[in-house]
């Protein structure tokens, strides 16, 4: 097997542990607490506060550590933080079965604080495996020309693990009884603890095979500086490389709540418009499928124009889409299934954007500073995503939901504008 495709089966085992993750740890929560599902929503929303602050400068470490050290902390921080947020629950599950109060006590508050911690830690060792892996050793491993197909690949992983873990996640939920209520959870988490073994295996292989990953990359402005500094010159790098406005765009489709797995739409759609779980579901597995129509449109359109012209195309067709379903949406004279088809086709704009946004990166991003770059890069999609859900507390109805519509098309729209600027200040390229 070589390298390439041992990365690739190293992501697979991480994107699936993750996923399956992300499933079963809301899902337990409400288990635990039915009548308070904001809590769910809050501990979300403080992850990606903390996703926010710390990425960038813990995303740093990818520009002074070896690079093996980098990915050992990556899926060590996520090891540890499943393994936290289970004995928290555990530890929720025994004193809510005793509590007779209405109201929560000190211990349950400090478990729901740990769990958040460890929902905390464990999108910040995702975010830098992201980094590290992604946006380090493949652009050191992998020739120009075969970026943009190994990127696809990467994309396919993602998407398949999107929607296959999950479905795999609720089947051992399912196996939850009275007597073991925590069994099917439990086999999530041992999911997790043993995929981390030849994870860092094959991670650990592909470093000792390569000597380009063992070259030294560090910036020779690297420094070992305070927290404070070390994150100020992250948001300045990022400001002065010539591809930011490419990031910034990419941060901007963040905004849009038209995504058929999206908590904001997925509400709408079942309580605006009543439409069932197998419609939704349904719905959400075609937002994967049109995703992998993507991953195999990229490659062939990068060859033919190039990653920028490419690039500049998918998101022309994301927004262009978007434009059209706005006036289905409106006009309740129109079928609505109109709207949800053009959602589905905008997925093929904007995954073929996220493959051309990464390999522009890769591409134009020095060694020495991928780490915090990429990790004010990851920051801007996390702080979007807080816009994006503070927005959506302001809709007091479904009925309302249409302001959310207009600003997820005027943002896409805002990133198709940002890229295009950029592209021509680029002499229209096609690299």
């Amino acid at each position: 097997m070589n390298l390439h495709n041992q990365i690739l089966l190293s992501r697979l085992l991480t994107r699936s542990g993750d996923q399956a993750w992300d499933f079963a740890l809301p899902v337990t929560l409400v288990m635990l607490f039915p009548k308070n599902f904001s809590l769910v929503a809050t501990i979300y929303f403080l992850t990606k506060v903390g996703q926010f602050l710390f990425q960038p400068t813990l995303a740093g470490v990818v520009d002074r550590w070896k690079r093996s050290h980098t990915a050992y902390l990556g899926t060590v921080l996520q090891l540890l933080s499943v393994l936290g947020a289970a004995l928290c629950l555990y530890g929720l599950a025994q004193t809510i079965s005793s509590n007779t109060q209405a109201t929560l006590t000190a211990i349950e508050w400090a478990l729901i604080v740990g769990v958040t911690t460890a929902s905390i830690v464990s999108s910040l060792g995702s975010g830098l495996m992201d980094i590290a892996v992604g946006n380090d050793w493949i652009p050191t491993l992998v020739s120009a020309e075969d970026l943009a197909r190994v990127n696809s690949r990467l994309k396919q992983i993602d998407l398949s693990t999107e929607v296959l873990s999950p479905v795999l996640a609720g089947i051992l939920l399912a196996m939850n009884t009275l007597a073991s209520p925590f069994f099917g959870f439990s086999l999530v988490v041992l999911w997790n603890v043993v995929s981390f073994v030849p994870e860092v295996f094959l991670l650990r292989r592909v470093f000792t095979r390569s000597q380009s990953l063992q070259a030294l990359q560090h910036s020779s402005a690297e420094k070992v500086a305070g927290l404070l500094r070390r994150t100020t010159e992250g948001w300045h790098d990022f400001w002065k490389h010539p591809a930011s406005p490419v990031m910034i765009a990419y941060a901007l489709l963040w905004l849009s709540a038209l995504s058929p797995h999206g908590v904001l739409l997925t509400s709408f759609l079942k309580g605006g418009w009543q439409l069932s779980e197998f419609t939704l579901g349904l719905f959400r597995g075609f937002g994967a499928l049109f995703g992998l129509v993507a991953t195999l449109v990229f490659p062939p359109v990068v060859r033919q124009f190039g990653v920028f012209k490419g690039s500049l195309f998918f998101i022309c067709l994301q927004a262009a889409t978007l434009l059209i379903a706005l006036p289905f949406f409106l006009s309740h004279a129109l079928d609505g299934l109109v709207f949800l088809a053009l959602i589905l086709v905008s997925r093929i704009g904007l995954y073929g954007f996220s493959m051309g946004e990464m390999e522009i990166r890769q591409r134009t991003i020095a060694a020495g500073l991928r780490g915090r770059i990429n990790g004010v890069a990851s920051a801007l999609t996390s702080f979007a995503t807080l816009l994006l859900f503070g927005a959506g507390t302001l809709v007091e109805g479904h009925e309302q939901f249409a302001w959310m519509v207009g600003l997820s098309v005027f943002s896409v729209c805002a990133a198709a504008v940002v890229y295009f600027r950029w592209y021509r200040s680029q002499g229209r390229g096609t690299v």
